[in-house]
């Protein structure tokens, strides 16, 4: 799958290159919080935590799937429903969020797009994550209209990080997980 990493694509030809593109990610997504900033959980957090409960198959697809928030936020569910109704949501998708993930999967060495049957587990474990961070780690009285539906929370209590420790984990899963940064097997 390095061949996916080519000179066109703009990406890091060396590991080296490969590994500082993601160091810098990582770094970014140990600071930003997650639910627009109302939970002690970073984005980089819930990636490692994503990626703990994963299947080894769909470990290196999700510790990507939410990585381009460092450059767009952390859009909670209210503000993406809005953005639906206003008809923007998809080109958001389409021209902002879509090209910052393109990008990290071909540079991780990985398949684009996502195969459908990982972005549905992908979709599952973090639907489940999301319900556990509402329980134990964001301020209800910010966000209070957050409803999980049938989904039920993981029954361990999630306990922030600090961002140091984010970033130390998130490098770890990602030199473990990620082709392009010489790892796949765990």
């Amino acid at each position: 799958m390095l061949d996916l990493v080519s000179p066109e694509c703009g990406l890091p030809q060396t590991l080296v290159g490969r590994i500082a593109m993601f160091q810098a990610k990582a770094h970014a997504l140990s600071r930003l919080r997650r639910w627009n900033g109302a939970s002690d959980v970073t984005v980089a957090q819930h990636l490692v935590d994503a990626c703990d409960r994963a299947p080894l198959d769909v470990k290196s697809y999700i510790l990507l799937h939410d990585i381009e928030e460092d450059e767009t936020g952390d859009l909670i569910t209210p503000i993406k429903h809005r953005m639906r109704e206003l008809g923007i949501w998809d080109q958001f998708e389409t021209h902002v969020v879509m090209p910052i993930r393109r990008k990290f999967t071909l540079a991780a060495g990985l398949e684009w797009p996502c195969p459908l049957e990982i972005y549905a587990q992908i979709e599952e474990i973090d639907h489940r994550l999301k319900a556990t961070e509402y329980r134990d780690a964001v301020d209800q009285l910010v966000v209070r209209d957050f409803r999980p539906g049938k989904t039920q929370p993981y029954p361990e209590y999630m306990l922030p990080w600090s961002p140091q420790k984010a970033e130390i984990q998130f490098m770890d899963r990602a030199m473990r997980y990620l082709p392009a940064l010489g790892g796949g097997n765990g």
